[in-house]
């Protein structure tokens, strides 16, 4: 099965998304139950197509069939700050990080969606937390100029700056 999520992922990244989704969906005939099956397809619609329905079903079925696998709730993360949907990026960073604890995407995805709610203690606590996890220089350099731009906002707002 790895080797067959692996030679459809080549096809997708290599532009041959159909080919690429036909041979994942196949698959669903041998392994309808297989959450990294689903997280592929979800992974696909939602980066490759634009049939976001399609991709929410099937990472949330790769949730279903595997709660402890990571990357669905970092994909649904992403979907849905794409959607505005907030509260659902939360939810879904928060069940992930429940998961694989210290997970810097998710936190990073905690972080944008707090900030976008404008709740910007939350936000820099969830973009500390996440510096805290990664040792790359321009993501930390990120994380750090998400703390900064949640200060000036919250000192906008507060101080009318």
């Amino acid at each position: 099965m790895e080797k067959y999520l692996r030679d459809a992922e080549s096809m997708i990244i290599d532009d041959r998304v159909e080919e690429g989704l036909s041979l994942l969906n196949n698959l669903l005939y041998e392994e309808p139950g297989y959450g990294g099956l689903h997280n592929h397809l979800g992974w696909a619609y939602l980066y490759y197509t634009e049939d976001v329905l399609r991709a929410e079903l099937h990472l949330k079925m790769a949730i279903k069939f595997d709660e402890s696998y990571v990357p669905p709730y970092l994909h649904l993360g992403a979907l849905y700050m794409r959607q505005a949907r907030y509260s659902d990026v939360i939810s879904y960073s928060e069940a992930g990080l429940a998961k694989a604890n210290n997970h810097t995407a998710l936190l990073q995805n905690l972080a944008y969606a707090y900030e976008m709610r404008k709740d910007w203690s939350m936000a820099i606590r969830a973009y500390k937390k996440a510096m805290a996890t990664s040792v790359l220089e321009f993501e930390v350099n990120n994380l750090i100029a998400g703390v900064k731009r949640c200060r000036k906002k919250r000192a906008v707002l507060f101080f009318g700056l």
